[in-house]
Parts: structure tokens; C-alpha cells; sequence
């Protein structure tokens, strides 16, 4: 169990009711990892959500080339992991801990086990999941224009 004013420092569970941010603290853990810690792999199932409590989390993923390529930086506040709310779903990125940090994990399978529970609590966590994605997609269509903008060949 997480303490609920942790929780309340996660911005994908800002502005959630008390009763349900007890709800998910009741079934989160808290742990610290050290520098370099491999939270998930690249193409690994998802199973747990992450909550980045201190520290701060890369996003890699392996070019053709085999070199490692940071994709994100998951600072403070940042939720992370959000897939493991689908079945059978795998990572498109590795997590590492760029430095010693304090994570949130929360079993996917808990949290479809609330979602039963409690569908108004399903349907508002599955909206901040909806507005999450678009987030990502909307960063990285930025980058990869940028990147296509910058890139020597294409005038």
C-alpha cells in the first residue's frame, strides 16, 4: 500500500476523488531502484503501471544499428506503462533509471480487478489513459518532424 498524498503527487491522478486515489493506493507499491535498474525491456510484456515517484526514468529503444537511442525522459509526476492496462500487450521501449529512483507499480490485473469494482472508477483512470496516449503521440509526431525537417535529404 502507498501513502494517498504520494499519490496525489502523480499528475495522471491529479484531480481524482479521495475515495478512489485510496482505492488505488491500496493496491500499489512503492519501491526504490538504483542507477541503471531495467524496470521493462523493449518488446517484454507489460504487466505492472508505473508512476515515477523521485529520480528520473529513459525511454531507449535498439536502432538497426544495435545502439541504444533515448526516445523520452520520464521526469517526476510522470506515469509510465499505461499498456499493461491492455491484454497481451508488449513495450516499444526499454526503461531504464537514468538515476536512483522511487516508482508506483501497480499489477495491471488489480487494476482491471477495480475496474470491475467500480466501472465510474474504470471509466475515468481509461480516460487519463486515452488523454495520456494522445499526449505521446502529439510529442513524438513533433520529434519525428523535426527530425525529417533537419534531415539533409529532404528539402
Amino acid at each position: 500500500m502507498v501513502d494517498k498524498q504520494i499519490l496525489k503527487n502523480i499528475l495522471f491522478l491529479e484531480e481524482l476523488p479521495d475515495p478512489v486515489i485510496e482505492k488505488i493506493a491500496s493496491i500499489a507499491t512503492l519501491e526504490t531502484y538504483d542507477k541503471h535498474t531495467i524496470l521493462f525491456h523493449q518488446n517484454q510484456d507489460l504487466t505492472h503501471i508505473f508512476m515515477l515517484v523521485t529520480g528520473k526514468i529513459h525511454f531507449t529503444v535498439e536502432s538497426a544499428s544495435g545502439k541504444a537511442l533515448i526516445l523520452d525522459k520520464i521526469y517526476e509526476g510522470r506515469t509510465f506503462g499505461v499498456s499493461a492496462l491492455m491484454e497481451e500487450s508488449s513495450s516499444a521501449y526499454t526503461a531504464i533509471c537514468a538515476e536512483k529512483s522511487t516508482v508506483i507499480s501497480i499489477s495491471g490485473n488489480r487494476m482491471h480487478q477495480l475496474f470491475e469494482e467500480d466501472f465510474k472508477l474504470g471509466h475515468l483512470l481509461m480516460l487519463k489513459v486515452v488523454k495520456l496516449f494522445k499526449q505521446r503521440i502529439e510529442l513524438h509526431t513533433r520529434q519525428f518532424l523535426l527530425s525529417l525537417a533537419s534531415h539533409s535529404e529532404i528539402g
